[in-house]
């Protein structure tokens, strides 16, 4: 037996009689069945012009005769998330990345006793199965936002002003090129509110932080962690190759989005001159005239919340290679007291090395490490391991021949000086895979101290034990 509302129909009679002038009036119920409701509303699937699309993301409806009708999604906790509601109207179902395209909805009509019928509907919607490129960087193709702090690696300043295109992008975004002047310290925002646009400082020091997400909405942060700016963002033009600018940021929600001496504007429009996993630099030209050597305003962001996107690139067919490092110390494997400072001191200036090997030949002398007593080509300074995003992980000899091979998983850690992930890995699949004077034991954890687009550095405790001070194992590498 289907399913059935009463409805209440007002037919309006009438009937004539003995008496002319009598009127009569019959409230009469209206049984409505699933199948009357499905028929009575209309929906029609368009995409973002309005045109008609089979695989649209919106859609009109009208109901005919006149329903009230509530339409509804579920989330994935099973709650109900409200569509539409009315007798005609248009709803949009945009499903996160990688849903399954065929997505259900409910016509719900609630009925004169109070009691609902939901009629089930399934469409096929657009679903956005991989970010576009400069997305992927700007928000993460894993975790769907990204943290962008300011980033003093550069020449110390942060923001400040430049000649306008005084080479390529990449010659801004990794030295400085062209510099006048620049913030280097929290300290100075106060003597620079007058290039704000209300002459206030809202905490964005070198402790606050900008995010990005891949919906395309961008949230200021102050030093407090309290949100103060958020607005759309996109970015437009996009040439990864080209020599000054990348592309547009669309957006009027980044860290100080003042233009300088220009008495508070925020352009909302800035060129991308440099944009890794790691690195944003945007540049925006005195009034816009994008005249050359003219004044410019430049900002230096820095991101260390991505780790696979610096560690193994971005799509489902990326990969990345890493060799030894032997830029910070010269030694590229060795021992160390456990936790000296914070990650980044090792990775950038070796803090608290004891003792590493820091050629080739070194490493023949340090077979009592080994499994096995045998050297097997990892001690090339030609060797690599690769990552791809499959979760394989392969350890080649410097000739190239592949010596092991396995699987590997990044564990993302927030918020600790220390270090950003745990990488898991199956033995014996990074290069010298040993923890040193342990007789060749061949770690399955590690400590990633230090992550960039171009370095990182692992760290193993002597047996795992964590302990400051304690003896420790550490891996210089370098993107290959």
């Amino acid at each position: 037996m289907k399913k059935s509302i009463i409805l209440f129909a007002v037919a309006l009679g009438l009937f004539t009689s003995c008496d002319p002038i009598k009127e009569e009036k019959d409230f009469s119920p209206w049984l409505v069945t699933s199948s009357e409701i499905e028929s009575a509303v209309k929906i029609s699937q368009v995409d973002a012009n309005g045109n008609p699309a089979a695989d649209g993301n919106y859609f009109k409806y009208t109901t005919s005769p006149d329903l009230n009708v509530t339409i509804f999604n579920k989330l994935a906790d099973g709650s109900e998330n409200i569509l539409a509601r009315g007798l005609s109207g248009s709803f949009t179902i945009k499903p996160k990345r990688g849903s399954d395209p065929n997505q259900k909805f409910w016509i719900r009509v609630v009925g004169s006793d109070n009691q609902p019928i939901d009629v089930e509907k399934t469409v096929n919607v657009y679903v956005q199965q991989e970010l576009d490129p400069e997305i992927r960087l700007l928000a993460s193709d894993v975790y769907g936002k990204k943290i962008w702090k300011w980033d003093t690696s550069i020449t110390g300043a942060f923001w400040g002003n430049m000649g306008y295109q005084p080479g390529d992008g990449a010659s801004v975004g990794i030295s400085g090129n062209g510099q006048w002047w620049g913030m280097t310290s929290d300290e100075d925002f106060a003597g620079q509110l007058q290039h704000s646009h209300d002459g206030a400082y809202h905490g964005e020091g070198l402790n606050a932080w900008m995010e990005f997400t891949d919906e395309g909405i961008s949230t200021c942060y102050n030093e407090n962690g309290e949100a103060y700016m958020s607005a759309p963002f996109t970015v437009t033009e996009y040439d990864p190759n080209a020599e000054w600018r990348k592309g547009w940021l669309n957006t009027t929600a980044i860290l100080w989005p003042y233009e300088i001496n220009s008495g508070g504007n925020i352009p909302g429009k800035y060129e991308i001159v440099y944009l890794t996993a790691d690195k944003l630099c945007l540049v925006y030209p005195d009034g816009g005239s994008q005249g050359a050597w003219g004044e410019a305003t430049f900002w230096h962001f820095c991101s260390s919340s991505d780790i696979e996107g610096m560690a193994i690139g971005y799509g489902k067919t990326a990969s990345k290679s890493w060799t030894w490092d032997n830029s910070v110390t010269g030694a590229v494997w060795g021992n160390m007291g456990y936790q000296p400072g914070d990650g980044a001191s090792v990775g950038t200036a070796g803090n608290g090395q004891w003792w590493g090997c820091a050629s080739e030949a070194d490493f023949a002398g340090q077979l009592q490490h080994s499994n096995d007593g045998a050297l097997h080509g990892d001690e090339s300074f030609d060797a690599y391991f690769t990552l791809d995003a499959e979760g394989n992980i392969t350890r080649y000899a410097g000739d190239g021949s592949v010596i092991n091979k396995g699987s590997y998983s990044f564990d993302k850690v927030d918020g600790d000086s220390w270090k950003v992930a745990t990488l898991n890995t199956t033995a014996g699949t990074i290069l010298w895979p040993f923890e040193i004077n342990s007789g060749g034991n061949m770690p399955t954890w590690f400590d990633v101290v230090y992550l960039t687009n171009d370095k990182m550095t692992l760290v193993y405790p002597d047996g795992g034990s964590q302990a400051a001070w304690g003896e420790a194992s550490f891996w210089h590498f370098k993107a290959k």
